[in-house]
């Protein structure tokens, strides 16, 4: 196991933290907690407080790990890649918008529904 394999991973496991912490959320937190109602929805912004900060540091790793890998494996002229990032630039202003405007359950969607695309054209870019 070389370095690469490593930050390899470390970008695989952020964008499992990020985009999988999303999918549990809207499949299956959410929907709880809104039918629970009352108390449940007051506990539930301690944990959004918590998966923001931790989407942050999965965010950051994945800027850092992207990076290094798309300059390692020489990607930075590819049109994938070029989708992505501008995806990604995407993810930000909709993240910026669900902090504003937190119960928009539209932003939330389209911040999951991009997140999605964007590790899709990681897996064609790993393996194009």
């Amino acid at each position: 196991m070389d370095g690469w394999t490593i930050i390899r991973f470390l970008h695989v496991l952020a964008m499992a933290f990020f985009v999988g912490g999303q999918l549990v959320l809207a499949a299956a937190v959410v929907p709880a907690v809104r039918r629970a109602g009352g108390a449940a929805e007051a506990a539930m912004r301690p944990v959004a407080r918590r998966f923001g900060i931790g989407s942050a540091i999965a965010l950051a790793v994945l800027i850092a790990t992207g990076a290094a890998l798309a300059g390692h494996y020489h990607r930075w002229g590819e049109g994938t890649l070029h989708l992505k990032l501008g995806l990604l630039g995407l993810v930000f202003l909709l993240l910026v918008g669900h902090i504003v405007i937190p119960k928009r359950a539209a932003l939330a969607a389209a911040v999951g529904g991009v997140s999605v695309i964007i590790a899709l054209l990681g897996v064609e870019l790993a393996h194009g």
